[in-house]
């Protein structure tokens, strides 16, 4: 039976139908042009590159994601407390012009015309702004962000700012994720604006300029994409590695020596163990609580949280900044080592690395093994008080440049907050090794026995007198029964 014979025998049947279904009519044209609209922008919402920081990650951090100098997009664009920066935008959209005589202000408008359905797509709201106002927007902001990077290309002087200090805000604003604008647009004006025989040098220039601002964090120079969505998109790129190379650098390194790995690991264990049991007499026993571990299988350990700083270290744990890692999450553990690549934390790097970790989570179904996120995860779990801060300040592996350790312990308490971390994120299986090694007693119990009889020279230099005073107390009492059972003839 047809829709209209069934609809027509309903209305029969129901006579006050028929005027509910005149009601309802211009709600169903509207629903239905909606559910159209969201189906032809299927392919739209899967090129989105520039998102909203979602709410779960913005709170309590709304100052590390907002600018604070200029405005780069629509998603602030107007904010009476960055008007400031527009008419400096202006300033340089008028020096740009002025770069060569075939370069006019039409010319510019109509290139960014063609790209404003693209530009518009990879934001992942509606831009609120119409037509001309939006791209006004494109040919400004697109131009402070080629004129910032030409200013350091070329070693060129701004006279807009005479205050230095503005650079440090500006450069820490055009790392926002909200704050961007698509980086197509901004080689559409240095197609422009430089000169061809200039412009795939100025081009990599740009990676290697946001790829050396990633140093303040890992002093690691990494090597950038070639393909770069946004500022931010080339910046993620260059501080999380290549799957090839990660692959590499997680596997445990077997090319040591049979006599290397005796003499540096074993036989060391095994003194331990001798120590350990011509000592144990002399220790206090050991109660619950000081074996006291978490309740965890030994199949099921946790590769979601490991234990802090202090914790590690009273397990025997020892850490150590990396001296050549391969990239900024070169993690390593091995033989109760933990090495760490050296990082700085100041008030740049900052919102810096919270960027990052938010467009991660923003790209969660791409980025599955959650490298960034896996990483400050990791910082989480080692921080809990300002005693783990000390402790990884002393081994050379965090160099703080806050005010206090109190700052930096707070901010390592709020990385994770909203985060989503899968089960099988980029460290799960070095969580895995850190939690095995802190699970067992016997590691325990010989860094109490290095602690106690082992913390100074002069406590080595007691142990090993006592132990020799022990041997030959041993080989004079079994040479005084040796002689009375059998006396000399």
């Amino acid at each position: 039976m047809e829709e209209a014979e069934i609809t027509a025998d309903l209305e029969a049947a129901h006579p006050s139908k028929t005027a509910l279904r005149e009601e309802i009519a211009d709600l169903s044209e509207f629903m239905q042009q909606k559910l159209d609209t969201l189906w032809s922008r299927k392919d739209e919402i899967e090129s989105f590159t520039i998102f909203r920081i979602p709410r779960n990650i913005r709170k309590s951090k709304k100052n590390i994601f907002e600018p604070f100098v200029v405005s780069i997009g629509p998603f602030y664009h107007g904010k009476e407390s960055l008007r400031t920066m527009e008419e400096k935008k202006w300033r340089l959209l008028r020096d740009f012009l002025s770069r060569g005589d075939d370069i006019s202000l039409n010319f510019c408008l109509l290139e960014m015309k063609a790209l404003e359905e693209k530009t518009r797509r990879c934001y992942s709201e509606t831009v609120d702004l119409d037509s001309d106002g939006f791209v006004q927007m494109m040919l400004l902001d697109a131009c402070f962000v080629l004129q910032y990077f030409l200013k350091y290309y070329e070693k060129k002087p701004w006279s807009i700012f005479e205050v230095g200090w503005n650079w440090a805000f500006i450069c820490s604003d055009l790392l926002l994720l909200e704050n961007q604008i698509p980086f197509f647009v901004v080689l559409k004006l240095c197609e422009i604006g430089v000169k061809q025989e200039h412009r795939g040098k100025f081009i990599n220039f740009i990676r290697s300029y946001m790829a050396q601002e990633l140093t303040s964090i890992s002093h690691v120079i990494p090597n950038p994409p070639l393909e770069i969505n946004h500022l931010v998109h080339l910046c993620y790129h260059c501080s999380v590695p290549n799957p090839q190379i990660a692959v590499v650098s997680r596997v445990k390194s077997f090319n040591l020596s049979i006599l290397k790995l005796w003499t540096a690991n074993r036989i060391k264990d095994l003194l331990f163990c001798c120590l350990y049991w011509v000592l144990r007499r002399r220790l206090p026993p050991l109660s619950r609580s000081t074996l006291a571990i978490p309740n965890v299988k030994q199949n099921e350990r946790s590769v979601m949280v490991i234990p802090c700083a202090t914790e590690l270290q009273d397990s025997g744990v020892k850490f150590r900044a990396k001296r050549k890692p391969r990239h900024m999450l070169d993690i390593s553990f091995q033989y109760g080592v933990l090495e760490i690549p050296r990082f700085t934390i100041n008030d740049n790097t900052k919102p810096l690395l919270m960027n990052l970790v938010a467009f991660e989570q923003c790209k969660f179904a791409e980025m599955k093994k959650s490298q960034l996120t896996s990483f400050v995860s990791f910082l989480d779990s080692l921080v809990n008080t300002t005693k783990d801060v000390l402790i990884l300040q002393q081994c050379g592996v965090i160099e703080n440049c806050l005010s206090s350790e109190e700052e930096l312990t707070h901010f390592f308490n709020q990385l994770c907050q909203g985060l989503i971390l899968a089960d099988d994120h980029f460290l799960a299986e070095l969580f895995k090794e850190v939690n095995r090694h802190y699970e067992s007693s016997w590691n325990r119990q010989r860094a109490r026995l290095i602690r106690d009889y082992f913390s100074s020279p002069w406590a080595v230099i007691s142990l090993i007198a006592a132990f020799i005073l022990l041997v030959l107390t041993c080989v004079q009492s079994f040479f005084a029964v040796y002689a009375y059972f059998r006396p000399p003839r």
